[in-house]
């Protein structure tokens, strides 16, 4: 998980260590869910997404609805990496980046692909009543570690005691 960076934020003015680490999250989304935010966000954040989605190793990244709207409307005529772009609900103030499983490495398995296309013309629902307040569905059991594939159960297993929750 990422947070979005301050509007004012830019990568030649690095904050240090004291100040990063007192950052706050910041929403990018206008009150309204329809958009972004204009005080918010800027065109440092549809880079930083562009960048992290242009990298090999990048299978998906989800962000808010609004932003992937935004995101469709500022990309350009090269729009190739929205399609690693991915709306869900949330996502606000940070975005997540699911990595792919690195080549060879029998332990990991990845997703399909997205849909082909820039994932533009799928927003529609999301700004939809049932979009905005899906259904609740019954609440699963807790994940157990023996769900887990058998090298991430070995980190879990392997974490000293002090530090499981």
């Amino acid at each position: 998980m990422t947070w979005f960076p301050r509007r004012k934020f830019f990568p030649s003015q690095r904050p240090g260590t004291a100040e990063r680490d007192e950052m706050s999250a910041t929403d990018m989304v206008a009150a309204n869910g329809d958009d972004i935010d204009p005080e918010t966000w800027g065109p440092g954040q549809r880079k930083l997404l562009e960048v992290a989605a242009r990298s090999p190793g990048v299978a998906r990244i989800f962000v808010n609805p609004a932003i992937k709207k935004a995101l469709c409307r500022e990309a350009g005529a090269d729009r190739a990496w929205l399609r690693r772009i991915r709306p869900w609900w949330g996502h606000n103030y940070h975005f997540h980046v699911r990595l792919a499983c690195t080549p060879g490495d029998q332990g990991c398995q990845d997703q399909a692909e997205p849909p082909a296309g820039d994932g533009c013309g799928e927003l529609a629902w999301w700004f939809t009543p049932e979009g905005r307040h899906p259904k609740s569905g019954p609440p699963g059991r807790p994940l157990r570690l023996s769900d887990l594939p058998p090298a991430c159960a070995a980190l879990v297993d392997a974490a000293p005691a002090s530090g499981r929750r």
